[in-house]
């Protein structure tokens, strides 16, 4: 009785005779268009690293990682790791070795990395968890003089077992890391 009741009343609202909107909003105009744009403006994060899907979340993961390549390849000061990370400790430490490097006039000849995902993100309400192999290296770093700096270089490939943490905000409809392990 209350479904036929329910019914009777939702269809109802459909009785009167409506125009059409001739201008509503696409699939594109609501995922693009309404969201900020988040990290470098020669590198911002994709639209498919902004689903709240286990898949966003890797693809999140993919772009933060590539981040870092492409900062330290460009000489970019790190401030989008740390725009797009939460009290993330390692994500601290890795923009405040970026500024060091900026400061000491290092640049990056090569920086090579692999990210391979274990599977599916885990979804728990706002948060994520994602496990990943990241294969670092050959990352060669120099000084101004064109010295290899070796405490900044790795030039042999290592595997690192790898995860990240993250939460999603509403405020800027992304994914960001809370936590990250490379190693």
């Amino acid at each position: 009785m209350v479904a036929a009741v329910l019914a009777t009343v939702v269809l109802s609202g459909c009785s009167e005779k409506q125009e059409a909107n001739e201008s509503l909003p696409t699939t594109a105009s609501l995922t693009t268009e309404s969201r900020p744009q988040l990290g470098p403006a020669d590198f911002p994060v994709p639209d498919e690293a902004r689903e709240r899907t286990p898949e966003g979340a890797v693809e999140f993961v993919r772009y933060y990682v590539a981040l870092t390549q492409h900062l330290a390849v460009t000489s970019t000061p790190p401030d989008p790791l740390l725009e797009l990370s939460d009290e993330c400790r390692t994500c601290v430490r890795v923009a405040q070795s970026f500024d060091s490097d900026l400061a000491a006039n290092y640049t990056y000849q090569e920086y090579e990395y692999e990210f391979e995902e274990y599977g599916p993100a885990l979804i728990h309400g706002d948060t994520a968890e994602v496990g990943f192999a990241y294969v670092q290296g050959p990352i060669i770093a120099v000084d101004s003089a064109g010295q290899v700096v070796p405490d900044r270089s790795a030039a042999t490939p290592t595997e690192l077992q790898s995860g990240a943490s993250l939460i999603w905000k509403d405020s800027i409809q992304s994914w960001v890391i809370t936590g990250l392990t490379v190693g």
